[in-house]
């Protein structure tokens, strides 16, 4: 094991030296990180910190497809970069940026579609509100251009893990009106699922068949409460019964409003107290932890 991560600090370590070498393939040149900075962190650190020296943000950029290629050769390595370094670095960029609102806008969108998107391949909620938080704060964004941001954030920060979700009212399949804080039960598994996502009928199948699962129901220490954003119908209610039998199958729109919906199925873990103790977590995941 520890043969095999120190092969894979090397290979990272040497794909930044590449990046620095290979100039004819990028926007700009990028940082060359010194030979005598031999950890992981360190060399991250470097690269973060120093990438867009070499780049001019109040000149247009000619390239979009290389920005964003920029873009995503810079936030690869924030999950090995110190937290400080990569906010103070993203401070500058934004601060830079707004000498040309037009490139400011750019690398928002390119950040957005890579961090925050449904499916985006680098979400991180505390990196993407770096530069989110720049947004903000800058006095050449509008009013109006903030708001759609205000709201990202008002998300984020209501669905981190520790703090209490977001309460809601819901039918159940019996056709009955509740809400989310009428559960009462130790740990309550949210599932917000999709009629069209073949993941979340698979994540359906695997976890209402898990007899460790079940007996956790049967016992009153759990509770799985599956949230449809289809309209209550009998029909609906009827199915939802058939295929999960001792979960409490739900159709809700104001639940979809509420949560941080980005991943299909959106699986979130609540304590007895309904606070977030894990989200974005698989099906599969949960079945290994109950295993454990």
């Amino acid at each position: 094991m520890i043969r095999r991560f120190i092969l894979f600090v090397a290979v990272i370590c040497s794909v930044i030296t590449i990046y620095g070498a290979e100039q004819n393939k990028t926007l700009f040149e990028y940082p060359v990180v010194p030979d005598t900075m031999t950890t992981l962190e360190n060399r991250s650190n470097y690269f973060v910190a120093h990438f867009w020296e070499k780049c001019n943000l109040s000149k247009p950029f000619a390239d979009e497809a290389l920005l964003a290629s920029a873009i995503e050769d810079y936030i690869v390595f924030f999950q090995y970069a110190n937290k400080t370094v990569v906010k103070s670095s993203v401070n500058d960029l934004m601060n830079k940026a707004q000498s040309n609102m037009s490139n400011f806008w750019k690398i928002a969108n390119v950040v957005e579609d890579l961090m925050y998107s449904p499916g985006a391949p680098y979400q991180s909620d505390e990196a993407y509100l770096f530069f989110v938080n720049n947004i903000m704060r800058s006095s050449r964004v509008k009013k109006g251009e903030k708001q759609r941001y205000q709201a990202q954030v008002e998300r984020i920060n209501n669905n981190q893990i520790g703090v209490e979700a977001q309460d809601f009212k819901f039918r159940d399949a019996d056709g009955k009106e509740q809400n989310l804080y009428s559960i009462e039960t130790p740990t309550l598994i949210l599932i917000f699922e999709d009629k069209d996502c073949v993941d979340c009928s698979i994540a359906r199948l695997r976890l209402s068949t898990n007899v460790a699962i079940n007996n956790l129901i049967s016992s009153g220490q759990l509770s799985i409460l599956s949230i449809s954003a289809d309209n209550y119908s009998k029909e609906w209610g009827d199915a939802a019964k058939a295929s999960s039998p001792q979960w409490i199958n739900a159709a809700s729109h104001e639940a979809h409003d509420r949560y941080d919906l980005r991943v299909s199925p959106a699986i979130y873990v609540l304590d007895g107290e309904k606070k977030i103790i894990n989200k974005n977590i698989s099906a599969d995941a949960i079945i290994s932890a109950l295993d454990r």
